[in-house]
């Protein structure tokens, strides 16, 4: 697949079309059962903004996001950047580092922004923040880097 050269209404439609995906083709995945909404993005800035209701199923044990499930919904949404970027189906995380600043309430909105730092031919690196929608408070700040080839045919190859 080529690089991505689409124009902004492209880019929220392909974001778009890509989150329903989740929903239809991921059913039971921890990606749909996140239920990620779309918000803006911006294909001049590179950036794209996701919410994240907070779930009774994501709390931790002491009834806040799960940490992991924190890091799991900023890797929704660099992960969503970085492949329309490359203009891939599917580019892997190659690293995924989380900063966890404070709790994030159950029955909360987790909004996450990301940012393209490179968009290169073989790596893209992306920051992100995370607030909290009630008071728009910093809660969690991410930097990611993914490989911008689409593995997932190699790896059919090698299994067959």
């Amino acid at each position: 697949m080529k690089r991505n050269t689409a124009g902004q209404t492209d880019m929220e439609n392909e974001i778009k079309s890509e989150i329903e995906k989740m929903y239809l083709n991921q059913s039971g995945s921890v990606n749909a059962m996140m239920e990620p909404e779309f918000v803006e993005c911006s294909i001049d800035e590179k950036t794209l903004t996701l919410e994240f209701p907070v779930l009774e199923w994501e709390k931790n044990r002491v009834g806040y996001m799960h940490g992991g499930m924190i890091a799991a919904a900023f890797d929704i949404v660099t992960g969503l950047l970085a492949r329309f970027l490359a203009g891939q189906s599917f580019a892997p995380t190659i690293q995924l580092e989380t900063v966890f600043i404070r709790p994030i309430p159950l029955g909360d909105v987790f909004v996450v922004r990301v940012k393209t730092n490179l968009a290169g031919r073989k790596l893209t690196h992306i920051y992100g923040e995370g607030y909290i929608k009630s008071t728009n408070k910093l809660a969690a700040t991410v930097t990611s880097s993914y490989y911008n080839e689409d593995t997932a045919s190699h790896e059919i190859a090698e299994k067959s």
